[in-house]
């Protein structure tokens, strides 16, 4: 799953959280002193494109422990106007939940491959371009239970090392010219994997994990559920309000979060009653000042709890975040922020940013792309960000700051 998401078991009333944390969130006019920030629209090209050439697979295995892991190298075609290699190497790291090495996603427009296009258009413009299965994951929506009981940040870090060396012993890859690129969860656990290695040239961060974990969460419940759960007129959450926003045109995040607001018994049917959880003086709705501030704060609570699948960031139990680490990252580090993000708040890319200037990182690039949300995809809003397919326009000005940032 590619977002933010919660779900409460209706036998059990137990709340599920799963998020990515990812890619392309928000907008300002100007970035931290002493970085480049770019504001783009989706379909502008920054620099002149490069050189497009054919290109050729590699599929190569990994040994994780316990589980063998499969993934593919894309790379351009040897004698193409690319050369015959090495080819700079980028490892694509992507967020939580059980994602394939193509991060396939149901888009509303189709399904979604982000990974395999991101590796597609880098690598006809010049680069190696790596991608894996997650622990536990054999196919597009194919993985076992271990993934829930054993998932771990620390893990997924150890993971995408072993990766990355059996990826540099594949001639193709040239071990001079190494890029981690992590979309949402994948950029703390590439941040991480940047501060344990000297090889490590340059970073892309997609949807930065900039702000701390439990402030991530509670943005896209306040920021995005509750107005989406509200309605038009902004007031109290009704069961006529839920039903609307759950049978409505908002996005994953918007329709997951506001099912919070709902009985657990009744999120998903025809008439959704509010939460008897959460509506405090059992009037059949949540307040907007009395009640619903206090209800984000049950699910946050909750989600951090051993019982929540937030327990995977629990204080102790992960990486740090990036802006965390960002005294540690002094390679180029291209942020990307889509303003329409509705799981990785402007705020945490921008914070990151004035992080890394403030640590002297003199090659931090924040690339604030309006319109867009969390797949890089167009999103109206916060509310419409539905997991959209970026288009090529969008992606190309990574491979050209990725060949500035490696010819430093």
């Amino acid at each position: 799953m590619w977002s933010a998401a919660a779900v409460m078991s209706p036998r059990h009333h137990r709340l599920v959280v799963t998020f990515a944390f990812s890619i392309l969130a928000a907008s300002c006019a100007s970035g931290p002193a002493g970085s480049s920030t770019t504001a783009a629209s989706a379909g502008a090209t920054v620099l002149a494109a490069l050189a497009i050439a054919p290109v050729s697979r590699i599929t190569f295995e990994v040994e994780l422990g316990g589980f063998a892991t499969r993934g593919e190298i894309v790379h351009p075609q040897a004698g193409s106007v690319h050369g015959d290699g090495p080819f700079p190497l980028v490892l694509l790291v992507c967020g939580n939940g059980p994602h394939d090495m193509d991060v396939t996603l149901p888009g509303p427009d189709g399904t979604v491959r982000l990974f395999a296009q991101i590796a597609d258009t880098l690598a006809a413009r010049g680069f190696a371009v790596a991608r894996y299965n997650k622990r536990f994951v054999t196919g597009p929506g194919k993985f076992d239970a271990r993934f829930w009981r054993e998932q771990s940040t620390l893990t997924f870090t150890k993971d995408a090392g072993k990766v990355l060396d059996a990826v540099l012993a594949i001639p193709v890859c040239d071990p001079a010219r190494v890029v981690l690129y992590g979309w949402s969860e994948g950029t703390a656990v590439s941040a991480q994997l940047a501060t344990e290695r000297a090889d490590i040239k340059a970073l892309v961060l997609q949807g930065a994990v900039g702000l701390p974990y439990r402030d991530m969460v509670r943005g896209w419940i306040a920021d995005v559920g509750v107005p989406y759960a509200q309605g038009p007129d902004g007031g109290a959450i009704t069961a006529t309000d839920l039903a609307g926003a759950l049978r409505g045109k908002g996005g994953m995040v918007a329709k997951l979060s506001a099912s919070f607001f709902a009985d657990p018994a009744t999120a998903f049917s025809k008439t959704p009653a509010v939460s008897p959880l959460l509506d405090v003086n059992h009037d059949g709705e949540l307040d907007a000042v009395t009640e619903v501030p206090g209800s984000i704060d049950v699910i946050v609570d909750y989600a951090f709890s051993k019982n929540g699948n937030c327990y995977i960031y629990a204080e102790g139990r992960t990486v740090p975040t990036v802006t965390e680490q960002a005294s540690k990252l002094g390679m180029p580090v291209l942020i990307l922020q889509g303003e329409n993000d509705a799981s990785t708040p402007a705020r945490g890319g921008q914070a990151l940013a004035a992080a890394l200037v403030a640590a002297g990182n003199a090659h931090t690039t924040l690339r604030l792309l309006p319109a867009l949300g969390h797949t890089l995809g167009p999103a109206a809003s916060l509310i419409d960000d539905a997991g959209r397919a970026p288009s090529e326009a969008t992606l190309v000005p990574i491979a050209e700051w990725l060949g500035d940032a490696l010819s430093r």
